[in-house]
């Protein structure tokens, strides 16, 4: 089902010697709940018509998810390896299990072409994984990071330009209706099924039999019970009207006061800091914030201004970082960034006495203008004093696509890391969509502004619009991917651009 791409084979989770990430192997645990229930609501369908209809309906993107469903995990991934050398943000165990009664997409596709009805399969044994465990906040434990753990790499940038598209399009959404990973308005019944599916697996692991029920929890109840549940089944039961923003942006807090906690900080404190002096939070530092399973990283990269990265440097020093060094443009051989550093002012290197770091990055113009250039969508992320920002939502599914069209070897590095740290990456954007319009396609002009971008408000500031939030970020800020001539529809753009308040750069990659 899935292309090979010459440069580098896609993969699901895993690595080349075939490790699972945890949250990847977390997942694969739940594949005999989703696929028996798919083939079950397959079964229900007995008339002819109806079943050669569902047949035309299916999807590219439907058949992909039910083949990445459906693959069996290799014998020889009995064991999870630590990946990288960060700490796990929870301890867990996964098991390998055998699908060879699970129906395959291949089994469904050839039973929908023949228009009969699948039969029966034996049912495979439920297995209740327990959800990783999280470390309550005040219990958090400290280890010793090494030192080398920095992930230096996550924020290599630049872009090619592509002057050819309208804007984010209303087309690509995720409807309300449709529990979608990435689901258009003309998305068919088995996506529903699909995602119906996995929803409710995440929701066994909570232990919660009908997940109407989460409707009479009240607020604390639901803090507790959804800390280890990723962001995109989060936003999941948000589009089913289960929870609300509320929720979310209390357990992302929540997660983010633990992870900061591990480098002798507190959420309260430093996203007050971030308000005062106009600072962001990125890198891969925010990947365990959105989900749980995900290495929490010994480092911090900290994104700010010309202006004010005096108090910051203050601020973290009288925080136990006193040992400051600048590592951009003074010690410039092997600086941590070294693609666009044309945007960047300083970059600091801060170490407390454990050895946790922190990178301050000052950038020339508004501390979003880096984030834009990174070298992939995984890590357009952000958070700050308001709320977590993804600027492409299908990073919750561990989706990603590369912005650079020739990455150099450094680059590549980086992406192999995502890789293995779960993220299945792209060229381009493989799923059906219309080059220039769908929000994830490298064609398309995006805003920050646009109804493509994902936004959690913190708990304080819900009641305060989204836009008005991010207009602390950029007055205007606008881009476009580098990797547009990898789309299908033809474009003569070879560059991508950045255009972020007084800023405009036109990246070349």
């Amino acid at each position: 089902m899935k292309q090979q791409h010459a440069k580098r084979p896609r993969r699901s989770g895993g690595s080349a010697t075939e490790e699972l990430s945890p949250t990847a192997a977390w997942r694969e645990s739940k594949r005999p709940r989703i696929l028996s229930k798919v083939h079950t609501t397959l079964q229900g369908i007995r008339d002819p018509t109806i079943t050669s209809a569902r047949r035309n309906e299916l999807s590219r993107e439907e058949k992909a998810v039910l083949d990445e469903l459906a693959t069996p995990l290799s014998p020889q991934s009995r064991k999870y390896a630590g990946i990288g050398k960060g700490m796990p943000s929870q301890p867990m165990e996964p098991r390998a299990l055998e699908f060879e009664r699970i129906p395959t997409v291949s089994h469904i596709i050839k039973a929908l072409n023949e228009e009969i009805i699948l039969s029966d399969t034996d049912d495979e044994e439920d297995t209740k994984d327990e959800a990783p465990c999280l470390p309550s906040t005040s219990g958090t434990t400290e280890s010793q990071p090494t030192h080398e753990d920095g992930d230096k790499e996550d924020s290599d940038w630049t872009t090619d330009e592509d002057e050819s598209g309208t804007g984010s399009s209303d087309l690509y959404s995720v409807v309300p209706e449709s529990l979608g990973y990435i689901t258009s308005e003309d998305g068919s019944m088995l996506g529903d099924v699909v995602n119906e599916a996995i929803l409710e697996a995440s929701l066994e692991d909570l232990k919660i039999t009908d997940y109407k029920d989460l409707l009479s929890m009240d607020r604390t109840r639901k803090r507790h019970l959804l800390q280890n549940t990723d962001l995109a089944i989060l936003r999941q039961l948000q589009l089913k009207k289960l929870i609300d923003e509320v929720d979310i942006g209390t357990v992302l807090l929540d997660r983010l006061d633990q992870d900061l906690r591990r480098l002798m900080l507190n959420a309260t404190s430093v996203l007050r800091m971030m308000e005062l002096t106009d600072t962001i939070i990125s890198g891969s530092f925010i990947h365990p914030v959105i989900g749980r399973g995900t290495l929490v990283p010994n480092d911090l990269d900290i994104f700010t201004t010309d202006r004010t990265f005096g108090a910051v440097l203050s601020y973290f020093k009288k925080k136990g970082y006193g040992n400051c060094q600048e590592v951009y443009p003074r010690a410039s051989e092997h600086p941590p960034y070294r693609s666009n550093l044309q945007d960047i002012n300083f970059i600091f290197e801060l170490t407390n006495k454990k050895a946790y770091k922190i990178n301050v990055i000052v950038s020339k113009g508004r501390p979003l203008l880096p984030i834009l250039q990174f070298h992939s969508t995984p890590v357009m992320n952000y958070i700050a004093h308001h709320g977590l920002v993804s600027l492409y939502d299908i990073t919750l599914y561990h989706l990603g696509i590369n912005n650079y069209v020739n990455p150099p070897a450094r680059v590549q590095e980086c992406i192999v890391k995502y890789e293995r740290r779960g993220f299945e990456m792209w060229d381009r954007f493989e799923e059906e969509h219309t080059c220039k319009i769908d929000g994830c396609c490298p064609q398309t002009i995006r805003s920050l502004f646009d109804r493509d971008v994902v936004h959690f408000r913190f708990p304080e500031l819900s009641d305060i619009p989204h836009a008005v939030l991010r207009k602390s970020e950029a007055e205007i800020a606008v881009w476009r991917l580098a990797t547009g001539m990898m789309c299908k529809a033809t474009t003569n753009d070879d560059a991508g651009f950045v255009i972020c308040d007084a800023n405009y750069t036109v990246l070349r990659r």
